[in-house]
């Protein structure tokens, strides 16, 4: 039995609504049946709470033919976002791209020397383009371009072979040889390989950073934060949360709030990298805007800090910036906050200020808690 929980719902006038950008109602939009209830089960709490936020109404499902401010478990193309309306930012909690490739981790590296396969409307020019704001890597659509990205790789240390379209950590194998390479493509599938795999140096000791920017309703906030992962019941090692540092504004703003050291590397990064993707691929929008980076050691024990991916859709941080963005909104004199959201397959107490918006069984695995939080201490301009 599932269950949708908020452990404080939020009286009518606990939120600031925000000024109306248009009136349509709030429409959660799910285009690929294999997402999990837990998955829509959070859409669904948080895009309550995002309706109330922007002083409309929530409905669960689009009506046809209607327009809708909608809330996409997926980054949209220009086709799927055309069907429904959506011709810019303000119409969606989410992106939409002029090719499907470009919503997936692919578009972060260029073309093995040599390979010769890529989809229609690859920006050939992007690897370069997007210099040291990556880590060396590599996206193929063969198995000969995949051990030939590998064998150049090698030189620098292990190499994380990753699938295209996996999410949480899933899909994706560190080798240290050709003959490592050989056993894991045995366990892959031919069309998951013409799908797309990136290849790219493995960092030691690695920390997996989230910079993003979101825009609703004529607000806008910016954060930096850090994931965790957890175990589940069977063992496997997938997201489990993410801490973050919320400011008011773009990502300029975060220079005003205190953060770690290798902050403002990162976010340089990220700044660069989503240049050259706008550059790159134009009819590209999103409203919001998050990117998973790692800082860690090479094979040579040097630092290094790259984007992995990006994320135009609601993420697995997203009930944690809803939640932000609502107490910015309620209280206009804080300047930054903490929001985090946890994800548990243990039974742990929840803490009295937590939303929980997930309270139940996934499939085999036992019980899953997910769960978000604002923090303000501190927090006072």
């Amino acid at each position: 039995m599932v269950a949708i929980i908020e452990s404080r719902p939020p009286p009518a006038n606990d939120v600031v609504a925000l000024p109306r950008p248009f009136a349509p109602a709030v429409t959660p939009l799910f285009t690929d049946p294999r997402r999990a209830a837990h998955e829509r089960a959070s859409v669904d709490c948080m895009g309550r709470r995002l309706a109330r936020l922007l002083g409309r109404e929530f409905r669960a499902q689009a009506l046809p033919g209607l327009p809708g401010y909608f809330i996409p478990m997926e980054t949209l193309t220009r086709e799927e976002a055309a069907m429904r309306g959506i011709g810019c930012a303000a119409h969606l909690f989410g992106g939409v791209v002029p090719h499907a490739f470009v919503a997936t981790k692919l578009v972060t590296h260029g073309l093995v020397e040599g390979g010769a396969h890529a989809p229609d409307g690859w920006a050939h020019a992007l690897g370069d383009a997007l210099g040291d704001a990556v880590l060396p890597g590599y996206s193929v659509f063969t198995a000969a371009d995949l051990r030939r990205a590998v064998a150049d790789l090698l030189a620098q240390g292990r190499v994380r072979c990753k699938l295209a379209h996996a999410r949480g950590g899933n899909g994706q194998r560190v080798v240290d040889s050709l003959s490592a390479l050989e056993a894991w493509l045995a366990t892959v599938d031919a069309d998951e390989i013409q799908a797309g795999v990136v290849a790219e140096l493995n960092l030691e000791e690695a920390v997996t950073f989230s910079v993003g920017c979101v825009e609703v309703g004529g607000q806008s906030i910016a954060y930096f934060g850090t994931q965790r992962t957890v175990r589940t019941p069977r063992g496997e090692e997938v997201y489990g949360g993410s801490q973050l540092r919320v400011a008011r504004g773009g990502l300029d703003q975060l220079q005003h709030v205190p953060l770690p050291a290798q902050a403002h590397e990162a976010i340089a990064k990220v700044q660069h990298y989503e240049a050259q993707i706008v550059a790159a691929y134009p009819g590209f929008f999103a409203s919001r805007r998050n990117y998973d980076l790692v800082h860690g050691l090479d094979a040579d024990g040097q630092a290094r800090c790259g984007v992995l991916e990006q994320s135009w859709r609601f993420g697995g941080a997203s009930p944690a910036e809803i939640l932000a963005l609502e107490a910015l909104a309620a209280q206009p004199d804080i300047a930054w906050l903490d929001a985090s959201t946890h994800e548990r397959w243990r039974d742990e107490p929840v803490p009295d200020d937590a939303v929980v918006y997930f309270d139940g069984q996934v499939a085999s695995l036992g019980r899953l808690v997910k769960y978000a939080r604002v923090s303000l201490d501190g927090c006072h301009a």
